[in-house]
């Protein structure tokens, strides 16, 4: 099982005795939690591997929860790794890879964090879970407060998608929709309701989401206990970089492994605190304003939680961080879906822009084996898609306006 040492501050290695102490006391950094795993070997991993449960939760051993009962899954994990072949003739990638969390239960990353988060919830005795969010988070935690029975409160920034709320609504959560900035008054709100309510938290400041260490479990086991030269991932607090950092290393301590990859951090040019700090060769994230952007799901200007170990953990790595405009965002969500047959969100498709600026500056070489991650599907915000008006025109029933039609260039063969 998931045997829980202490929660402990990684910044000055306060050591808590409270389960649901979240934030040090002393510095106000998220607490670690570490899950002693020490006495796992390599017949344990190959078990793991072979299990026919293919949900997260094959990596029952790697998670802060420890009473199975508790679980709480929708199926998420083991998602497809594609190679990714015609978009690699065209960019000069030829071994590029895309990890495919389009298909999760909500449609998002997130499910990988939310399904251990609120298993924890479960587990401590907690009846009402809260997020704030830009979306994903919002609709992957109500799916989980359902299934677990739990009662939930979404809070979302004016102007957030539609297509987001509505789906936040369909697992019957309670949302609030607040017109102030993400990370100023909506940030204080959020804050200010957890203390006064006793919510259970399901932001990065909540040690137990620990879901997203399985990127690092699953592509070890995709690629047969080999690892990638690069993994390239769309960021906005930094979690998920961080978290699967976490997990390479976690294999590499028990010699499961004999290297980790090379971590990218990429983020929209809109909202890129953790590409400036890079840049800057700062190990501190000073918050940024976060502009208007595509990639919506991504605009966080003060990643404060746990932007700093993302940061440290690229840097650890011999990686990178990039920052990528609207115009790549969304060429790189074209081809996507159209040379690889996967509709991607803009703030997934952050991870292949970056790779095609990697590859075009000589960063990432043409044989590297490069790993994108996808972290969401394309209707969280299908109206990034913009179609021509002429393209939806009706023709006459006839082949003579078929063949006008082709003659004009309107159909790409």
């Amino acid at each position: 099982m998931g045997i829980v040492n202490n929660l402990h501050c990684p910044r000055c290695a306060y050591e808590s005795g409270s389960r649901t102490e979240f934030a040090c006391p002393r510095c106000r950094s998220v607490l670690e939690v570490e899950v002693e795993i020490g006495h796992l070997n390599r017949a344990d991993f190959e078990a793991m591997r072979r299990s026919r449960d293919h949900s997260i939760w094959r990596w029952f051993d790697f998670f802060p929860v420890e009473d199975r009962s508790c679980i709480i899954s929708l199926g998420e994990g083991c998602t497809p790794l594609i190679h990714a072949r015609h978009i690699g003739e065209s960019t000069g990638l030829a071994n590029l890879y895309l990890k495919n969390d389009t298909v999760l239960p909500t449609g998002s990353l997130k499910d990988r964090s939310n399904s251990v988060g609120i298993s924890k919830a479960k587990e401590l005795g907690f009846t009402t879970a809260t997020v704030m969010s830009t979306g994903n988070a919002a609709a992957s935690v109500a799916a989980y407060c359902a299934a677990a029975g739990l009662m939930s409160v979404v809070m979302v920034p004016a102007g957030t998608a539609s297509s987001k709320i509505i789906q936040v609504r369909a697992y019957g959560a309670s949302v609030v929709v607040v017109d102030g900035d993400f990370d100023g008054e909506v940030a204080q709100l959020y804050k200010a309701a957890v203390k006064e309510f006793g919510w259970y938290d399901c932001l990065s400041s909540n040690p137990y989401r620990d879901g997203k260490k399985s990127y690092a479990y699953e592509l070890v086991d995709q690629f047969d206990e080999q690892v990638p030269d690069w993994l390239i991932h769309p960021t906005a607090g930094g979690t998920g970089i961080y978290a699967a950092w976490k997990g390479f290393n976690e294999l590499l301590s028990l010699n499961l492994i004999d290297r980790t990859p090379r971590l990218v951090v990429a983020q929209s040019a809109a909202a890129a605190p953790i590409v400036a700090a890079f840049e800057k060769q700062l190990s501190e994230i000073i918050p940024v304003i976060a502009h208007e952007t595509v990639a919506e799901s991504i605009q966080v200007g003060n990643p404060a939680s746990l932007g700093w170990r993302a940061l440290a953990a690229v840097r650890e790595s011999r990686g990178t961080a990039v920052a990528v405009s609207d115009e790549e965002i969304l060429e790189a969500q074209w081809l996507i879906g159209s040379q690889a047959g996967i509709f991607a969100e803009p703030a997934a498709a952050t991870s292949v822009a970056a790779a095609i600026k990697l590859r075009q500056s000589g960063v990432i070489g043409r044989e590297d084996v490069v790993v994108c991650n996808l972290t969401g599907h394309g209707l969280k915000q299908p109206e990034a898609i913009r179609i021509p008006d002429g393209d939806l025109q009706p023709i006459a029933p006839t082949l003579d306006a078929l063949r006008e039609k082709l003659r004009n260039g309107d159909i790409n063969l």
